[in-house]
């Protein structure tokens, strides 16, 4: 299909956003690209050269490809976090099925197809009641193929409505499709559910004659003014969470306030669901000495290179966030002691060359408040800076 070979771009708070597309854990290098220790601390490729290594210097043909492709792909153009995203496809989902019957109920062309739009109508209020209870829960990388089952639906009601007329009232709806994708996916994300939408309209226009005139029924008035109602709930809702936003503009993850959301609800699941929960204070090495050499456009940028580098090496669900300069809180909700300090080991590992980070990692405990949890973290990460940075340190369980 189109769409499987897509990174999509819906950037979540919680570092599994769609920048990295279908997740893997090795994305880097599964794109061919340069990892670790290949890249200096601004990012840049290095290859060795008289012994030493140095900054690859690209081809300008070769430069613009691959920036035109990495626009295509960059994150999305406003912070919105995942749980948002839901919230809007979960309200489309709704809405686009309640208007449906709803036409059904009043008066309505003969020439719709009623058993495939009563079937179509009835089950999207119950997937977008779905997509709202899990919108904690989904991958991010789940809503570009939720949002091509929608335009499936769509292409189908509009099928089934037997009339040029009804057709092209219908197609509205093509515009929550067209909306959603410019509001959370990445410009190459936009461009496959443009061109998907394009095709289903083209298919569907082909099956009907514009010659149809029949009269004005309260069927096409109902679908305009639900669609118009929805998109205006949508951007305010958009609206609400920009003023609230909890992404730090730099680097692209969660900021303090989004982090203490984040670890309030893995505290909540691991109380009632499942204990294991560890949670890490990282530190950049020696990062005011980059800041004073470099400059602070130097510093900003180690930080999002390291960002980039460590959020796909985390799991689906795990978060990542800064709280302020250098410092990065990492939360790993279910996941036993073992795996988390895998998990810790190879974020330590995955820094650009010239660049080291240390890292305090707890384990929570029955008690533990949130404020607990990271003052034991912190401990372990002076502990990581007294033994000789570029380390990993455990706080005590005792």
């Amino acid at each position: 299909m189109l769409v499987s070979g897509v990174q999509f771009g819906l950037e979540a708070t919680d570092g599994q956003g769609m920048t990295d597309g279908f997740p893997t854990g090795e994305a880097s290098a599964a794109r061919g690209g340069p990892t670790g220790s290949s890249l200096d601390w601004r990012g840049r490729p290095l290859v060795p050269r008289s012994g030493r290594l140095r900054p690859t210097v690209a081809s300008p043909t070769r430069t613009g490809l691959r920036g035109l492709w990495n626009w295509l792909r960059r994150s999305r153009p406003f912070p919105y976090p995942r749980q948002v995203a839901g919230t809007a496809m979960a309200l489309f989902f709704v809405i686009g099925g309640l208007t449906t019957l709803l036409t059904l109920a009043l008066p309505h062309p003969s020439s719709l197809h009623v058993p495939i739009m009563v079937t179509l109508g009835s089950i999207a209020p119950f997937a977008g009641l779905a997509v709202y209870l899990l919108r904690h829960r989904l991958p991010s990388s789940a809503y570009p193929w939720l949002l091509v089952s929608g335009t499936i639906i769509v292409t189908v009601l509009t099928a089934a409505t037997g009339g040029y007329a009804e057709m092209t009232t219908f197609s509205f709806f093509y515009i929550w499709i067209v909306l959603y994708a410019v509001l959370f996916f990445t410009p190459l994300g936009v461009a496959v559910h443009v061109a998907l939408v394009m095709v289903g309209y083209w298919v569907i226009s082909a099956l009907y004659d514009n010659s149809d005139t029949d009269k004005l029924t309260p069927f096409g008035p109902v679908i305009l003014v639900s669609i118009i109602a929805t998109t205006s709930v949508v951007f305010s809702i958009l609206a609400r969470a920009r003023e609230a936003s909890e992404i730090d503009p730099l680097t692209g993850v969660a900021n303090r306030r989004g982090l203490d959301r984040t670890l309030d609800m893995a505290l909540q699941f691991a109380e009632r669901i499942d204990p294991l929960l560890n949670v890490a204070m990282i530190d950049v090495d020696h990062f005011k000495t980059i800041n004073d050499e470099n400059g602070h456009a130097a510093g900003d940028q180690v930080l999002e290179n390291l960002t980039t580098a460590w959020r796909p090496l985390l799991r689906p669900g795990d978060s990542i966030g800064r709280r302020g300069g250098d410092e990065f809180l990492v939360v790993l909700p279910g996941c036993a002691v073992a795996d988390a300090a895998a998990i810790l080991e190879r974020l330590r590992s995955a820094t650009p060359a010239q660049v080291t980070c240390s890292i305090g990692a707890a384990h929570w405990c029955a008690g533990d408040s949130a404020s607990m949890l990271v003052s034991k973290a912190d401990v372990a990460l002076y502990q990581a800076k007294r033994r000789g940075r570029n380390r990993v340190a455990w706080a005590s369980t005792d």
